[in-house]
Order: structure tokens, then C-alpha cells, then sequence
């Protein structure tokens, strides 16, 4: 019988996984929460945790539900931890009960859907009418080896799901998280080259070389039919540097890889002149006598994954009728890979937020928090982070929202990076670091608000307030929605008139490691706040929380009581306190 220690020196992850002590809390939902969230590329665990997990005798099999409109993005995961680690396969009729989970979440009546799992059933469903939702993924996390008999099960959940109406024209994608496939992710997630084999690559031409004090590269041109027995060899793991693996080739408008595979096989000819090529990385490359062959030892493909996953869906023999001009980086330092990955890959909205690494706003911001003790982190990175740091993407999507614009927040927040005019009103030259601990403060008082709320609900005996209130939880766009709300508090809040909502500022010694009075202090405000909003909604939780004109509407009735109940302005007097005069 094998245990997790036993097995820490071959599964680097395991150590990264133990060390999690906020993750910790899920118990045997930890695991598969530590996967998911690999494999969606989920910075910020802690809220990730709080967001997904459904784990409860009412979820009809779905431990996990996550959705993300912003990304278009919604995950169904199942997950199984056993005693003994590294089985050689796991048990088939967990990832079975994924077709329980489908069946309620796509197909049985709304009504009859368990509350617990009502809401989630309810987005997924007018996600993907109105395509807001286009890609779902399916997964089951486990401690064990992957197997054909869980592969099998995967499968039919995948053709149940294209099956049915409601999902047949979105992306399906099925995978089994066994401890290599979590290594994989791990591994990837670092930027560490997965694929260590030596791999030959050939040249009609001569090779041309660059050389530097870190790092060699080479340049030429490369048959298609290399990146099509390399994509048909190794699958994704060829891009576990990458920032995103291959996306699909759907006939879709607008689908850019469906552009590349019709190129390859209608127009071959012009392909070298229309595609930007591809640029590859290894640890250590050997150009032959005649400089026509390179002998890499590893390989990941950092920018070009969708040029060789289209060459690869185009065919063997168009992919042989092709050349792709191909730029091959040696490099041993970790950071110089992230760093490659990035300028490689300006075209990824997935890190959206990593575009503006090296801006001098984040740069500042990071530098003023590292002077607090605290992490800001602003680009991809190889090490796990600490309950307590600071993640761009998410934070970037909580100002906006604080700062009123809730559609940007909830609908489009890659635009928070990606939109010159949207970043300078979410991140302007100005905005100081107490502004942002307080909204961060907020999201983490939020997060603990809510698992207390479902841990009431999961015990019993809850209020009907408390049960509206956990409704309105419930949905990924809440969090935002209450966000927006309480920046239109901010005076309320703060006793004092603050026209700017970023002038909502902590005083500077309460920026700390250990924030737990500034968490409380949001709570205390916000157990004050959410009854009343929950008593003032003009329409159903999932209406109000999506729309402006409702968190308009609720803003000020809100704001109305808050004013005129002296009683509940004690609530926010630990608040006031902690804020910059």
C-alpha cells in the first residue's frame, strides 16, 4: 500500500499539493480541487475552492461546478481519493455518476433540480442557449493511474453531452486526472519542459544559428509532417511550456485554426507566407556536420500550438505538402522560459493579465507590496503562492467591479488587460495599494461569508433569509454583482463623503500578511448589508445579478436603509477604523 509520501519523489506535485494548507480544508475534495484547477489554470486556489465545490448528498454526482462566462467555460468534475496511492487504474463508476451529473444538470426539469445545485443548472443551461458558453469540460480527479476502462466511461459522458440539444454545438472536452496526469499539468503550470526524448528535426536547407550568453537558436524551415507525427506522438504534452494548449478546429466563423487546416489542405503552397510559424523550446540542441539536422533533447512547442494542432487535424498527407518556418530556443533558466513564453504569445486572451507584466503600474504595485510582506503577482509564475497573495486577473476583475462596471467584470474582464482605455480606468498611474488590499480584503471576506453559508445550509435549519441569501451566493456573478453594490456603499460605508471609488482606501499599517481584523470587519459589513439587499430584489437572484439596471435599483434601495437605520451603522464602525481619512 503506497502512500502520498512514498510517492512524493516521482510526483513532484504531491509536495505542492501537501503544503496547501487552504486546501487542506476540502478533505477528500482536496485532491481533485488541486487538478481541476491545473487543468482550467486557476491561480487563485483559495477562491477557486469556495466558487466550485458542491460536494453534498444533493449534487446528483457533481463534487465540482465551475463557470466562467468571461472565458466561456463551464467544468463538471467528479472526484475519488483512496487510501492506497498509485492503483494501477481507478474505479470506472465514478466517472460514471458523471452521467448522473449531466443528465441533472442538462436534461431533468429545472424544478426538479436539488437547490444545491439548482442555480449551477440554471446557468449552464441559458449559458449555453445564448453562447456565452462554448466550452465544456468533464473531468474526474483521482489518485490512481489512468486507465481504458475510466477513458471508456469518459467517452460516453462525452456522447451523452453531444447528444443531447442544449450542448451539441459547444466544444466537449473529457479528461482523466490520474497522478501522471496531474504531474503533467503540474509541471506545465511551472513552464517546464514535459517531453524529454530526443527528438530529430530536418532541413532542406541549411540551419542558420544565433547565439547568446543564455541561450542558442536556430532557424529554418520544417515539413509539416514533423509537427504532425509530433502532435500525433505526444498530444498536448508537446506544449507543457505553453500558456494554452490546442484549442479545436471547428467550422466555425472566425475560427482561426480552422483557417490554418484549410490552408494546409487547399492552398499549400501559400502556407509559409500566411502563417507567423512556430517557435520551439529544449534544453539542449545538436546541429549535425551538414547543418540540415537538429538533435533536441526535450521539446515544448511555446508559441505555435494551434498551428500544429490544425497541421495535425489537416491530415498526413497535406501535412507533408507544407513547410513552417520554425525558430528553435536553447535555454536552462526557468525564468528566461517564462519570459519567452509571454513574448511569444501576445495573441492568448487566456493570461490576458500576463500581457502587462512588465508594465510600470504592476510593477510598482508589486514592488510596494513586496515591501509589505505580501505577494502581487502579475505573471505567470513556478512556485505555488500563499493564501495571501495578490493575483492580477482576479483582482483586476474585483475593481472593476468596486469601481461600477459590472458588464466588463462579469462578461469580458480579459478586456480589464486587453483594452488600453478599460486597464487605465481599473489600474490608473494612481491607484495606490491600500485601495487594492481593500477590494482584495473584501473578495477574501466574501469568500468566508459564503462557506459559511453553505456549511449552515448542509447542517440545517436555515432562516428563509439565509436560504434567499445563499441563493444569491450561488452564482459566479454574486461576487461581482455585491462587489458593485458595495463600491455604490462606499460612503455609506466609510461615514464620510468618497466621490472617487478608488479614494476607498486602508491605512497603510493595516496592509499585512495577516489581515484578519480587516476580514472581519468586512464580514461584520457585510452580514449588516446582504439581509437588506435579499429583502429589495427586483427580480429573480439570477436577473438582478447580471443586469446594471438591477444592481442600479438594488444600489439604491440599499443605500436608502443603510442611510436611514442608524442601528446598522454600528456594523460598519470596525470598518471605519482600518480606512485612510
Amino acid at each position: 500500500m503506497a502512500t502520498a509520501d512514498q510517492l512524493n519523489p516521482e510526483y513532484s506535485f504531491i509536495a505542492a499539493f501537501q503544503a496547501d494548507t487552504d486546501l487542506a480544508k476540502a478533505g477528500p475534495n482536496a485532491l481533485p480541487l488541486f487538478a481541476v484547477g491545473l487543468q482550467l489554470g486557476i491561480e487563485d486556489m483559495s477562491s477557486f475552492a469556495t466558487e466550485a465545490l458542491t460536494d453534498h448528498p444533493q449534487d446528483k454526482k457533481a463534487d465540482i461546478i465551475y463557470i466562467d462566462e468571461a472565458e466561456g467555460v463551464a467544468c463538471i468534475a467528479q472526484g475519488f481519493v483512496a487510501s492506497d496511492w498509485g492503483k494501477v487504474e481507478a474505479k470506472a463508476n465514478k466517472a460514471d455518476d458523471l452521467n448522473t451529473a449531466v443528465a441533472w444538470l442538462f436534461g431533468k426539469p429545472i424544478e426538479e433540480v436539488p437547490k444545491q445545485i439548482r442555480q449551477q443548472a440554471k446557468l449552464l443551461r441559458e449559458g449555453l442557449q445564448s453562447k456565452n458558453i462554448r466550452r465544456i469540460v468533464i473531468a474526474y480527479a483521482h489518485n490512481a493511474m489512468e486507465s481504458q476502462n475510466v477513458a471508456d466511461a469518459l467517452s460516453a459522458v462525452k456522447t451523452l453531452l453531444k447528444n443531447l440539444a442544449i450542448s451539441k454545438d459547444a466544444e466537449v472536452e473529457v479528461v482523466e486526472l490520474g497522478l501522471r496526469g496531474i504531474e503533467a499539468l503540474y509541471l506545465a503550470s511551472k513552464g517546464i519542459i514535459q517531453i524529454t526524448d530526443k527528438v530529430d528535426l530536418l532541413s532542406k536547407e541549411a540551419i542558420t544559428s544565433q547565439t547568446s550568453p543564455n541561450w542558442n537558436a536556430y532557424i529554418f524551415s520544417l515539413n509539416g509532417s514533423h509537427l504532425h507525427q509530433l502532435f500525433g506522438k505526444y498530444g498536448d504534452a508537446l506544449f507543457s511550456a505553453n500558456l494554452r494548449d490546442f484549442l479545436g478546429a471547428r467550422n466555425t466563423a472566425g475560427n482561426v485554426n480552422n483557417r490554418i487546416k484549410d490552408t494546409v489542405q487547399k492552398n499549400p503552397d501559400k502556407f509559409f507566407v500566411l502563417n507567423n510559424g512556430i517557435t520551439i523550446i529544449t534544453k539542449k540542441a545538436v546541429l549535425s556536420k551538414d547543418c540540415k539536422k537538429l538533435t533536441l533533447h526535450g521539446i515544448s512547442i511555446v508559441n505555435g500550438a494551434q498551428t500544429t494542432g490544425a497541421i495535425h487535424a489537416a491530415g498526413k498527407t497535406p501535412a507533408s505538402n507544407i513547410f513552417v518556418l520554425t525558430r528553435v530556443i536553447t535555454v536552462q533558466d526557468e525564468k528566461l522560459i517564462s519570459e519567452i513564453v509571454a513574448g511569444n504569445n501576445t495573441q492568448n486572451s487566456i493570461m490576458a493579465w500576463d500581457r502587462r507584466s512588465n508594465d510600470p503600474v504592476q510593477i510598482r504595485i508589486a514592488n510596494e507590496f513586496a515591501a509589505k510582506g505580501l505577494d502581487y503577482v502579475h505573471r505567470r509564475s513556478s512556485a505555488r503562492k500563499p493564501k495571501t497573495s495578490i493575483f492580477a486577473d482576479p483582482i483586476g476583475q474585483a475593481l472593476c467591479a468596486f469601481g461600477g462596471d459590472l458588464q466588463t467584470a462579469i462578461r469580458a474582464k480579459a478586456d480589464i488587460f486587453e483594452v488600453e482605455a478599460v486597464y487605465n480606468r481599473v489600474f490608473p498611474v494612481a491607484i495606490s495599494t491600500g485601495h487594492i488590499f481593500a477590494v482584495q480584503t473584501l473578495s477574501w471576506a466574501y469568500d468566508e461569508v459564503k462557506t459559511k453559508s453553505k456549511d449552515r445550509s448542509n447542517e440545517g435549519g436555515m432562516t428563509e433569509i439565509e436560504d434567499r441569501q445563499l441563493k444569491l451566493l450561488d452564482y459566479p456573478a454574486s461576487k461581482q454583482f455585491l462587489f458593485s453594490v458595495v463600491g455604490s456603499l462606499r460612503e455609506e460605508l466609510a461615514g464620510r463623503k468618497i466621490a472617487n471609488p478608488q479614494s476607498f482606501e486602508l491605512k497603510p499599517m493595516h496592509i499585512t500578511p495577516s489581515p484578519r481584523a480587516v476580514i472581519d470587519a468586512w464580514k461584520a459589513a457585510l452580514q449588516a448589508i446582504l439581509p437588506q439587499m435579499i429583502q429589495n430584489l427586483p427580480a429573480i437572484e439570477y436577473q438582478v445579478v447580471r443586469s446594471t439596471e438591477h444592481l442600479n435599483a438594488v444600489s439604491k434601495s440599499t443605500k436608502g436603509i443603510v442611510a436611514g437605520v442608524p442601528l446598522l451603522q454600528t456594523s460598519f464602525d470596525p470598518l471605519r477604523l482600518l480606512l485612510k481619512i
